[in-house]
């Protein structure tokens, strides 16, 4: 395979040692995670111990002050697993719970808890989601009142990744009146009384990871807990969007590009009609199509992550490379399950499990349609 030049030498042997890892601690554990839907909570310890947890934040906290490929790199690498839920509490747990606290929380905040995150010793969930708002974090309803030195918490969150075992809560909540400048970020460790898990969630796919609804019932949270300052929480949660979403990205070009080798696999060893299947053009021809699109994804990513290594604003980048990465994927693993006919409805192929991953790309970490309002508003048109 010729060598992309994105990437240099270092990320090249970062690659490979990131490779090793996964083929022989992770893959072998994805079906056992898959059945019985949630991984096993050591692996986070053990990423830990291998600094793959704070590959960008400061060495100060035990990060690697790394730059942005290598964060694609080691996407790129994990994502191979074949457990693309397992992937995803990994990126709750780097790219969108703790970046508004490496950004915004004080030195305490960040040595208390944002330490523990990247030695995996703390296992982070963003509390976002409610039963009533999705994508509108600025219309959030639970509710954190001051008084003294804590803040008593009510309210609920829904559809939270690693829910059921986290340690902390990156939780939105509201301090003030209404709209996003009422909105703060607090951390909540989940042995505060008052918090509850009200139900694991049972989901189409993503089963190697668990997700949750969780309870809030006068939880008395420190106010040192506070991430940032009190009602700014919302652009401190806005200003970690772009590493999230390039995140979801390469998430999502990734789970099409395992469809496509899958498909590539079993087209090359099926035969019909008494040929392999890789002879009729129609079949190449969707391959063809495959492999074009994923390029194309793969590239818009690329793009972004550069301007986000240069410094330069890209939330249009971004966002184009998140909305058009999660609609191929599912457009590709359609494919994929087409190409493998009957057997690609059957759970023992990966196609399957691929096609209900995916599913929720477009929809978490921002909808497509949230998407293209961003890149209509960089564009300076109205939406």
């Amino acid at each position: 395979m010729a060598k992309d030049y994105f990437f240099n030498e270092e990320h090249d042997m970062f690659r490979e040692s990131v490779r090793r890892f996964v083929q022989k601690e992770i893959t072998p554990r994805i079906d056992e995670w898959e059945e019985k839907g949630c991984y096993d909570r050591a692996i986070f310890n053990r990423l830990g111990e291998l600094d793959l947890l704070g590959l960008k934040y400061p060495e100060e906290y035990g990060g690697a002050n790394a730059d942005i490929k290598t964060s694609i790199v080691f996407w790129e690498e994990l994502s191979r697993c074949g457990g693309l839920g397992f992937v995803m509490s990994v990126m709750v747990q780097t790219d969108m719970a703790t970046p508004s606290l490496a950004h915004a929380g004080s030195h305490e905040l960040k040595q208390k808890f944002l330490t523990g995150a990247i030695r995996g010793e703390k296992l982070f969930s963003i509390g976002i989601t409610e039963p009533d708002y999705g994508s509108d974090a600025a219309s959030i309803k639970t509710r954190a009142v001051a008084e003294g030195d804590f803040y008593r918490v009510n309210g609920a969150k829904m559809f939270i990744t690693n829910g059921t075992q986290a340690d902390v809560i990156n939780c939105v909540v509201r301090t003030g009146g209404p709209g996003s400048k009422g909105v703060s970020l607090l951390l909540i460790e989940t042995d505060t009384p008052g918090f509850s898990v009200g139900r694991k969630l049972n989901k189409m796919g993503n089963h190697s990871s668990d997700t949750a609804e969780l309870i809030f019932e006068d939880c008395m949270v420190p106010r040192e807990n506070l991430v940032g300052e009190e009602n700014k929480g919302f652009y401190a949660l806005m200003g970690g969007l772009e590493m999230e979403r390039l995140s979801g990205a390469a998430l999502s070009y990734m789970g099409a590009t395992l469809a496509m080798e899958e498909s590539i696999r079993y087209a090359t060893e099926r035969t019909q009609f008494g040929k392999p299947l890789m002879s009729f053009q129609v079949l190449n021809h969707m391959i063809a199509d495959m492999a074009t699109e994923i390029e194309a994804g793969k590239r818009l990513a690329y793009h972004a992550a550069s301007m986000y290594d240069a410094g330069q604003r890209c939330n249009k980048e971004v966002s184009m490379a998140k909305y058009y990465c999660s609609e191929l994927a599912k457009r590709v693993c359609d494919r994929a399950v087409q190409i493998h006919g009957g057997y690609g409805y059957m759970r023992e192929f990966l196609v399957e499990r691929l096609y209900r991953d995916v599913r929720l790309y477009s929809i978490g970490g921002g909808t497509s349609e949230i998407q293209k309002n961003v890149i209509l508003a960089e564009m300076g048109l109205r939406v």
